[in-house]
């Protein structure tokens, strides 16, 4: 159990829709009706009451709330059933979920939070079952040593812990200014077939991107670190670790076989979506690496200090390169940054850098199989009991 989960919250936010609250010098409790909230309106400041005739969000519709530059949410959709609680001395959102949250809105639910990651290991998640036991889904959901800046994660939550209802609790204590935005979605169960051994989908989102199950548990993802040969296809690390690209990296990646092809593919945190990284290999400029366009209504979508729309967390890219480019031997793999004109120029960082080489077959002549022709039997000798004259 985090500290401070049982204090008296005299800080707390109910947000109604499209509601910035301002609390000064007055202590508030848990309130239930509208009805009360409004006899307590001295205590707010410019504070808007929740309008019953606007339209709540669909089944399938997200809670969000926005956190910054203001304490603001969206429509609550009809599955829930009470607006989350913010605190802000504990920086503690907690989420009410009711046991009949489920039926024609989904099978699961999920989490997304976009924070500035200073490197301390982000905010926690913890699941409060109507008991009054507490699970903890994430320690933590931020890098710890990297401070990456703006930073998003999703977390599928386990559901056979919510299908009861209870209260999904997001922490960050002493760091509430850090925490940006926080969406809550139902998501559906579909069956589906995966191909190849290594892929382990756990998420698919609505824009098709696929997240590995490791990706959505809660834990801090993995390096892919290490050379691995699939069939023809080789896929040799760069570098794993995460990294701030400051300007310009160059990698020597040495080959020796019949390459038919390659693709370069990184993760990118802190990239403008106006920004690029361009490839060159050996002097050659070959592009730029590509990334999926993402919805607008993604959650990762947040506004930056100068107001301009930027996306948090790390993004998956690549670039496919033609085998003329390369050489026997070594060869100069160049990354260069190219920010927009317009950027704050937030520090951009690189993960799991890979360069996919696609190898010819190997040649195979068989060896030729002879066959010798039976020997004739000796006719003259005896066979069993019998002579043959």
């Amino acid at each position: 159990m985090h500290a401070g989960l049982g204090v008296q919250r005299k800080s707390d936010d109910f947000l109604p829709s499209e509601t910035e609250l301002v609390l000064v010098s007055c202590q508030m409790v848990r309130i239930h009706t509208w009805v009360a909230l409004l006899a307590m309106a001295p205590c707010l400041v410019n504070a808007q009451i929740f309008d019953a005739s606007l339209d709540t969000g669909r089944k399938t519709e997200p809670l969000t709330i926005s956190l910054k530059p203001s304490l603001r949410m969206s429509p609550l959709p009809n599955w829930l059933r009470v607006p989350p609680l913010v605190n802000r001395e504990a920086a503690l959102i907690e989420f009410p979920i009711p046991p009949a949250w489920q039926g024609n809105t989904g099978d699961h639910l999920v989490l997304s939070v976009v924070f500035n990651d200073t490197g301390d290991g982000g905010p926690a998640v913890e699941w409060r079952a109507s008991d009054g036991t507490g699970i903890v889904l994430s320690t933590g959901l931020g890098e710890v040593g990297n401070g990456v800046g703006l930073n998003a994660r999703t977390v599928l939550l386990p559901p056979h812990l919510v299908r009861e209802g209870g209260i999904l609790q997001i922490s960050y204590y002493g760091r509430y200014e850090a925490l940006v935005n926080i969406s809550l979605r139902p998501a559906r169960e579909e069956v589906i077939a995966v191909l190849g051994a290594q892929a382990t989908p756990g998420l698919l989102d609505e824009s098709s991107r696929v997240y590995d199950a490791a990706e959505i548990d809660g834990g801090r993802p993995v390096p892919l670190t290490g050379d691995v040969r699939r069939g023809a296809v080789v896929e040799a690390e760069l570098l794993a670790t995460t990294e701030e690209l400051l300007g310009a990296v160059e990698f020597v990646a040495p080959i020796a076989g019949d390459v038919e092809g390659a693709a370069l593919q990184l993760d990118c945190l802190g990239l403008d979506l106006e920004a690029t990284i361009g490839i060159h290999i050996n002097g050659v400029s070959i592009g730029a690496v590509a990334f999926p366009t993402c919805r607008l209504d993604d959650p990762a979508l947040v506004k930056d200090g100068a107001g301009r729309v930027v996306f948090a967390g790390w993004r998956a890219g690549s670039l496919f390169i033609p085998a003329r480019f390369f050489v026997q031997g070594d060869n100069a793999i160049l990354l260069t940054l190219k920010r927009s004109e317009l950027e704050s120029g937030q520090p951009v960082f690189l993960r799991n850098t890979t360069l996919h080489l696609r190898f010819g077959p190997a040649t195979f002549r068989p060896s030729p199989v002879i066959i010798a022709p039976p020997e004739e039997p000796d006719l003259s000798q005896p066979v069993g009991e019998f002579f043959i004259h």
